[in-house]
């Protein structure tokens, strides 16, 4: 029996959605985001199931506006039930969000296990992006000890130390920039594709193929099994010999969600993108403009799981409804184009999808690559005309904005931009170009589950007026910015945090309040509140300091008279003593007790003669302090030693007492 991948797991259609839980916790990452249980998100229509093609569609409110004090904007965030280390994974997405302001979408896995603390078991982020972002990025977070190869993929490597550190971004790649339809609105235009990760003990291999450039032996996948050593080179590796996967990545599940804002979009807003030319800030744009999220949905074919070993006739999980026919008797596999098939999205919520022709779709221009048909329900107001002809086309109008990133016509005029602004992706007929769509036809072999969509409001009036079709220079965009932890953020400050409280007491001088003429050492004692995270202690090395224990008083220094009291005589000392113990207000609880009294001396040891001297020093050595107004906290003597402290001062002043008798 021969060796290979076979399929073990098929989640599509309405096995998906029973195959992953919804979110509905606070988002760990800060988005302004409101995730839905799967009740309130069927009943919002966020959710839908196609009857035709057995996709599933997932989406976010794109009705309603929103303030900034709201919770964020409804969306959903899936994860599977099952968890997995190793195998072969492959995601057949007709459609992701696209490429708007304030959008945090992603596709990701990481160690979901009841009790155990992030990040242990990894987190691997596929397909991942924020705001305009053209190119995806793929992301590891682990705990120390994990590090990338140098020139191990085909990507743009970007940071190497997977364990988190500053920005919590782990270690990245970004897709090659040869690769121009890797994420958002370039991977919707070209109808999708496959994301594959590979997933051994050796290493994580990640791929991306274009609708137009699926393996063959993916398309069929189960019938003949994927060959991953066919696909060439891949776009990220996470492993080797300076990460070994069995010790960093472990029983993750898979999660697809949509986020908006949060500790990525929010952070680059107007600095890796020109978001800040909509609106000040994230949370203002995402809540007040609900038509910029028509675009904001996953649609997925299917996400298969293959484990390798004997291979043997299919087996998928149990359906809703029958397979139609078994995998024994494969037919032979055609070699030319999948033929195209037209389908429409009934889920109200995201733009539709119209039925499409099969022409042929242009092709990129001058290194450009076609976006689709945009609009607006405003004007294009970041577009600039720059030239007018009524024979106009795409070539010349990419010719025309050479050194701009994007290039449209509208009415046989050109226009130019450097970023999308609030325009959205809508069919491409409103453009007078039809852009086909090419899909896989659904095998005969696989469970067809079919189930009725929630009930449709009514469609919404058109919502833009001003179309064009845009191309873009997509070779030519920087590499995006590492993107924090989608899991579990820094595990230093979980939302259970206690307040807690401890005694402290600290030592200092000041003059005797029945003897002026002397200094004494008190004892300042009083309580501080802290905050207890709560976290366990099972790191030795966690990358983030849990919150101390406060470790300092606040301190402040005064200026008192007295009488000779100070080491030369000096009438007038100055003074650091707690600024409680100095204020003495009534929101204060003061408990101070004498210690010993401080007898004044010079460096020979001789009584001092009078003078003037600004700072007495102290008879026993003591904490310094940590700047200007701080002093290091000390328990504080017990009361052994606190009356061991007291006889000493006592034995003193009586020496003192006895050599001035008998002087």
């Amino acid at each position: 029996m021969s060796t290979g991948y076979s399929l073990t797991q098929h989640y599509g259609g309405q096995g998906l959605l029973d195959s992953f839980s919804f979110f509905t916790g606070s988002d760990p990452t800060n988005g302004f985001v409101d995730y839905q249980s799967k009740e309130n998100a069927l009943a919002q229509n966020l959710v839908s199931v196609g009857s035709d093609y057995n996709n599933v569609i997932l989406g976010v409110d794109s009705n309603n506006t929103y303030t900034t004090s709201d919770k964020g904007r409804p969306s959903v965030r899936l994860t599977s039930h099952d968890s997995f280390t190793h195998g072969l994974f492959i995601a057949d997405i007709y459609h992701m969000p696209s490429s708007t302001c304030g959008t945090w979408p992603a596709f990701w896995a990481f160690n979901n296990q009841e009790g155990v603390e992030w990040p242990v078991g990894g987190e691997l982020e596929i397909i991942e992006g924020a705001n305009t972002a053209q190119r995806n990025l793929f992301s590891a977070h682990t705990t120390e000890g994990c590090q990338l190869q140098k020139n191990a993929a085909i990507g743009d490597q970007g940071h190497a130390n997977c364990s988190p550190g500053p920005g919590n971004i782990g270690c990245n790649y970004a897709t090659p920039q040869s690769d121009t339809t890797s994420y958002g609105d370039s991977f919707n235009a070209e109808g999708g594709g496959v994301y594959a990760m590979e997933w051994g003990s050796e290493d994580l291999k990640l791929w991306h193929f274009p609708r137009s450039a699926i393996p063959d032996n993916i398309v069929y996948g189960h019938v003949v099994g994927p060959n991953p050593s066919s696909w060439g080179p891949p776009q990220a590796i996470f492993g080797g010999s300076s990460c070994s996967p069995d010790e960093f990545f472990f029983n993750m599940s898979l999660v697809l969600n949509i986020n908006f804002c949060g500790d990525y979009a929010d952070n680059i807003w107007g600095k890796a993108d020109q978001c800040n030319q909509l609106a000040p800030t994230c949370e203002e744009y995402v809540a007040s403009n609900p038509d910029s999220f028509q675009g904001a949905y996953w649609d997925i074919n299917f996400i298969d799981v293959y484990q390798y070993g004997p291979l043997t006739n299919m087996t998928i999980p149990p359906a809703n409804t029958t397979t139609s026919s078994s995998a024994s008797n494969p037919t032979a596999i055609p070699t030319a184009v999948v033929p195209t098939r037209t389908r429409t999205i009934t889920l109200s919520t995201v733009q539709q999808t119209p039925t499409v022709s099969p022409r042929a779709a242009p092709g990129p221009v001058s290194g450009f690559t076609p976006l689709g048909c945009f609009g607006s329900k405003e004007d294009q107001s970041l577009f600039s005309p720059v030239s007018s002809s009524p024979d106009m086309s795409h070539e010349n109008c990419v010719a025309s904005c050479a050194g701009r990133k994007y290039a449209g016509v509208q009415n046989d005029t050109c226009y130019c931009a450097d970023t999308l602004g609030n325009t959205t992706s809508v069919e491409d007929a409103k453009c007078g170009r039809v852009r086909p769509i090419q899909r896989h036809p659904v095998n005969s072999t696989l469970p067809v589950n079919v189930s009725t969509t929630a009930t449709q409001p009514q469609p919404r009036a058109e919502a833009t007026n001003f179309f064009l079709a845009i191309y873009a220079d997509i070779a030519q965009e920087p590499a995006p910015p590492g993107a924090p932890a989608m899991a579990g953020g820094f595990p230093s400050i979980p939302a259970h945090n206690i307040t807690k409280t401890k005694p402290v007491t600290v030592t200092y001088t000041t003059i005797c309040e029945t003897n002026p003429a002397s200094l004494v050492e008190v004892e300042y004692t009083t309580t501080v509140t802290y905050e207890d995270c709560g976290c366990t202690k099972t790191h030795t090395k966690p990358p983030h300091p849990h919150p101390a224990i406060p470790t300092a008083v606040p301190m402040t220094t005064i200026t008192e008279k007295c009488k000779a009291c100070g080491p030369h005589g000096e009438s007038t000392v100055i003074l650091t003593v707690p600024i409680a113990a100095h204020t003495k207000t009534k929101h204060h609880t003061i408990t101070a007790v004498a210690v010993q009294t401080v007898v004044p001396v010079i460096n020979n040891g001789t009584v001092p003669a009078h003078g003037t001297a600004p700072v007495p020093p102290p008879y026993v050595p003591r904490p310094k302090p940590t700047g200007d107004h701080l002093i290091p906290i000390s328990e504080g003597p017990g009361p052994a030693s606190a009356l061991r402290m007291l006889v000493t001062g006592l034995a003193m002043w009586f020496g003192v007492f006895v050599g001035m008798v008998v002087l």
